[in-house]
């Protein structure tokens, strides 16, 4: 079990993973070594399975649909390691439920990504029994709330226009994979200082392509369930609000709303199973014109959140 000291350096990483080790034992109230050693210890106990930056796709102008399957429980491993492989996925995980798992296909437009979506399914047409494809948009996580931070952030992004460049998308690729990398790291693939590259992370941000730096955090070894949850309502007033009271719930953890489709999907997270029904039974209360079309257990994720390589080519 998680000690208060180690949540409070979960939930500072899942706010700004980019913040500095000194940072972050300011706030906790530990020693730099031993904040250090206990961050290390969260990843090496796969608690913090990456530190990744969240990166707005339409600032990027890239598209993302959304693939669950069921495929023959002897195939698993073989289609696993072949989307392991592709430079157009990220985040793949498994389920448990009708789906045997989940993956997000990125591309540069809808063709490019329906090309990709129908590649797979002709490259395992024999073996996947079943599937759902959809492009989705405003995707929302809300992680913090693992340890008690409900406070929504706002985010003050401007309009201003801003042209990215070989250097830019370098940092961005970096970033996506590693958040907590040094500028001076970042420096032996950059040919410019330090200083600068910290200036173009902060630009980065203050136009909206960079989100949030975060943590991603394997709920089960917390000792958490998560469940993922589609919803349908066609009142485009209620979905509206329905959206709003998901956001603020305590116990949501991701939002996501589908392209030409009334179906919103939210995770639910507790630490026992039974404690979902209630939070369900209570989303129900409250907008009882929903009606629910799917849901499944998470498990293991084996592809993380940080954008695929094709986003920066």
């Amino acid at each position: 079990m998680l000690d208060k000291i180690d949540q409070k350096i979960l939930l500072a990483l899942i706010n700004n993973s980019r913040n500095s080790t000194t940072n972050i034992a300011k706030k906790v109230g530990i020693s730099r070594d031993v904040t250090n050693y206990r961050i290390n210890r969260l990843v090496n106990k796969g608690i913090i399975r990456d530190f990744t930056t969240e990166i707005s796709l339409e600032k990027l102008e890239i598209v993302s649909a959304l693939l669950f399957i069921s495929i023959k429980a002897e195939k698993e491993k073989e289609f696993m390691d072949y989307i392991n492989k592709q430079n157009f996925i990220s985040w793949a995980g498994t389920h448990m439920g009708f789906w045997s798992m989940g993956m997000a296909i990125y591309g540069k437009d809808n063709e490019e990504v329906e090309e990709r979506f129908q590649t797979i399914i002709k490259q395992y047409k024999e073996h996947i029994t079943n599937h759902r494809f959809a492009f989705y948009k405003n995707t929302a996580f809300f992680t913090e709330k693992y340890f008690g931070d409900v406070t929504l952030k706002q985010k003050n992004i401007t309009k201003e226009k801003y042209k990215l460049n070989s250097y830019h998308k370098i940092i961005l690729k970096n970033l996506s994979k590693n958040a907590r990398i040094s500028s001076m790291e970042l420096t032996k693939q950059i040919p410019i200082t330090a200083p600068a590259i910290s200036q173009r992370i902060s630009r980065l941000k203050k136009q909206g392509i960079i989100l949030k730096h975060t943590a991603y955090i394997n709920v089960f070894k917390i000792g958490l369930y998560q469940f993922i949850f589609f919803i349908q309502n066609r009142n485009l007033e209620d979905r509206k609000k329905l959206y709003q009271f998901l956001e603020s719930h305590p116990k949501v953890s991701l939002l996501l709303d589908y392209i030409g489709d009334p179906f919103i999907e939210f995770s639910i997270f507790a630490d026992d199973p039974y404690k979902i029904r209630e939070t369900l039974q209570e989303i129900k209360e409250v907008f009882p014109d929903n009606q629910l079309v799917d849901f499944f257990l998470t498990q293991e994720d084996f592809i993380s959140f940080g954008l695929p390589d094709c986003v920066f080519e």
